[in-house]
């Protein structure tokens, strides 16, 4: 997985759904910033694809990240002189917040504390550390019945890069469904989306349908998030605001498809099949509360800058 890559993904993601009013709400100014990311990343790419992605970071940063920090914490300067219930109201809008939750924090710590364990073992780029601690590999699934890589792997990662960028779209994408759903039933969708990844793989290279290959990352898992979300809100699509974030997740669906087929070692039929398990447990999952007000706004910042990474 390429940074240049990774780098033009995230800045054409988060700007489309900029535009596309993900996070709500958004000033026409801001729009218009999104929209002059778009077209330097698409110039980028045409005239100096080799560092198309730097350059669409820089102007992303200065466009929008660097304007919105700012904001924020004029807000939270703002906020402290404020009443607590016109705060309260007040911070209600601001869907675009990072925030954490339990299980997603347990879930970065465990990951993080693997990725020491692979520097520790002989470094995380290293091919021979990877596949003692458990990267999918599906000739030793499949033949020699590993079973246990199927879970394993997901919690491996291939470098910085490719961490940061998945536990980045977990902190985005994971907070809002887990307040949805509770901590019990979030954990059990991102595992077993993760594993459905990891099967669909196999099976399509037991079918010949795939080469046989050596996987590690979170994707799948993250993938399943965005699927659990679909069919969540599909359930609920009468719900404010249910519409418009199905289509701001079909789009994230669409960039991220993008990028795997442009982005070398990034496997798409481990996010697909994350994405379809997620979605046929999103269809049965009960929502926590009766509360239909589904505050997951800061969803459309995933993507999926996701740039998921190398599974």
């Amino acid at each position: 997985m390429e940074l240049n890559h990774i780098l033009l993904f995230t800045a054409i993601a988060t700007s489309a759904l900029v535009v596309l009013q993900a996070f709500q709400p958004q000033s026409p100014g801001a729009r218009a910033r999104a929209a002059i990311v778009l077209i330097a990343s698409a110039l980028a790419w045409l005239l100096a694809r080799p560092i198309a992605g730097w350059l669409s970071a820089i102007v992303w940063c200065a466009l929008l990240v660097v304007p919105a920090f700012l904001r924020n914490r004029a807000w939270a300067a703002h906020s402290r002189y404020r009443p607590s219930g016109s705060d309260r109201q007040f911070g209600s809008d601001r869907g675009s917040a990072i925030s954490v939750s339990p299980v997603v924090l347990a879930l970065i710590i465990v990951n993080v504390a693997v990725f020491i364990l692979e520097l520790l073992a002989g470094g995380s780029t290293n091919p021979m550390t990877l596949h003692r601690l458990g990267e999918l590999d599906t000739h030793f699934v499949i033949f020699r019945h590993q079973y246990w890589r199927l879970l394993a792997a997901l919690f491996l990662h291939y470098g910085p890069i490719h961490i940061f960028f998945n536990l980045f779209a977990l902190l985005l994408l994971g907070p809002a469904l887990e307040r949805q759903i509770g901590g019990f039933l979030f954990a059990v969708c991102y595992l077993v989306s993760g594993i459905g990844s990891s099967i669909a793989v196999v099976l399509l290279t037991k079918l010949r349908l795939l080469e046989p290959v050596q996987l590690v990352g979170a994707s799948g898992c993250i993938m399943g998030v965005v699927g659990t979300w679909t069919g969540f809100l599909l359930r609920h699509r009468h719900a404010p605001l249910a519409r418009q974030r199905l289509r701001n997740i079909f789009v994230i669906v669409l960039l991220q498809l993008a990028f795997d087929l442009v982005t070398p070692r990034v496997s798409m039929s481990a996010h697909l099949g994350g994405l379809f398990t997620g979605f046929l447990l999103g269809l049965v999952v009960p929502a926590k509360s009766v509360s239909a007000r589904l505050p997951i706004s800061q969803m459309g910042g995933s993507a999926a800058p996701r740039a998921i990474g190398e599974d």
